[in-house]
């Protein structure tokens, strides 16, 4: 029966199955697999089901165990799944002791790094696909008696070239360094450097000498973001444009201390620490949107978080109509906070809070491999 479908038919019909299923049809016969794991489908795919598939991947550990785990909550009902999977255990060994953070998930595809070592892992959690990321080539470069240290990553799509590619931060700055946080940036060396999975290989990038004060990417289309400064504490948004590979500097609003970045709408979102007195015993959370990259006029501010809740909830993210996951600091519960009611919603979903990320997430079947076509 297989065989007598024409293929258009055949195509047509699967596009509107899940991966799961798809994965077990590639056993059918030889021209399904070959159908299924091509990568004109693999796109088709992609595109049929991507305002009907979203989820969302919690990244956390266990309060009793050390070990990382990841969990599906889905966008529509907050439901979590009850089947949690641990991150790709053979490459991240002891992940404990240096902590194992998601730098980004695009179509489908989650970038891993472990903090303090050179280890990266591109990942799709859905087909179980792993790929090791080659060492960067910049600490190669540092000049003798130097040490080298990854300040920051990113992980985003380049639409031009149907290319996945990470942009990596890497500093170089003498052994003797007592405070590296409080050095002047003229001391530091910097560099950057992107890699492409088609290519499987990193290479330079020019880009500003400035230090990633935030780890962790904000990814818009086509877009990574960052907090940085060159003179602390005057932050900017550094914006790194994934098929340009130019970077965009952005000023924050006037007396405002930049927190995090999160997406909103798809824009970039910005969690500011604002202090209610001279020795910050008071806080709030101010939340400002950035209409228009590069243009400091853009940024609005949208509303106001505390200062009753403030000093124990961490922003994860915002979810539908500009509600935002916060996370509890004592018990690692998340909770959804609506700004319009200033109400906050129990999930029921713990983690230990200084390790929980939340990513949007959609499953696809785009293989960690790149090139034209999957394979086995």
């Amino acid at each position: 029966m297989a065989n007598e479908l024409p293929e258009d038919l055949l195509t047509l019909i699967l596009l509107w199955l899940p991966v799961v299923s798809l994965l077990r049809f590639k056993c059918v016969c030889k021209s399904w697999y070959a159908l299924i794991t091509h990568q004109n489908f693999v796109r088709k795919h992609l595109l049929h089901n991507k305002n009907s598939n979203t989820h969302l991947l919690l990244k956390t550990s266990n309060k009793t165990m050390e070990d990382y785990v990841v969990s599906t909550i889905s966008y529509e009902e907050l439901q979590i799944s009850p089947l949690t999977q641990p991150l790709p255990p053979q490459y991240f060994e002891n992940g404990a002791e240096f902590g194992i953070g998601v730098v980004g998930s695009c179509n489908g595809l989650v970038c891993l790094r472990a903090y303090n070592t050179l280890n990266v892992v591109i990942w799709n959690p859905t087909t179980r696909e792993t790929k090791v990321v080659p060492e960067s080539n910049l600490p190669i470069f540092a000049p003798a008696g130097y040490c080298t240290r990854i300040q920051g990553m990113g992980f985003g799509f380049d639409a031009k070239t149907n290319d996945y590619k990470i942009i990596n931060f890497v500093s170089m700055y003498e052994r003797n360094f007592d405070d590296y946080f409080m050095k002047d940036v003229k001391e530091i060396i910097y560099q950057k450097e992107v890699y492409s999975l088609s290519t499987d290989s990193w290479r330079k990038v020019d880009g500003p000498q400035c230090f990633i004060f935030e780890n962790t990417m904000t990814c818009t289309t086509g877009m990574g973001s960052w907090l940085a400064y060159v003179n602390e504490p005057d932050l900017f948004v550094l914006s790194f444009d994934m098929s340009d590979e130019v970077f965009l500097k952005t000023p924050l609003p006037d007396n405002v201390f930049g927190h995090r970045l999160f997406v909103l709408n798809e824009s970039i979102a910005m969690v500011a620490l604002m202090p209610l007195d001279e020795k910050w015993k008071e806080i709030q959370y101010d939340i400002w949107l950035l209409l228009k990259v590069g243009v400091k006029d853009s940024w609005k501010k949208l509303f106001t978080i505390g200062p009753s809740f403030t000093k124990i909830h961490l922003p994860l993210g915002f979810w539908k109509n500009g509600t935002m996951f916060l996370n509890k600091f004592d018990d690692g519960q998340l909770f959804l906070y609506d700004p319009s009611t200033k109400q906050m919603t129990d999930l029921q979903i713990h983690g230990r809070y200084n390790s929980m990320q939340l990513v949007t997430y959609m499953e696809t079947l785009v293989s960690v491999k790149g090139g034209n076509e999957s394979k086995e």
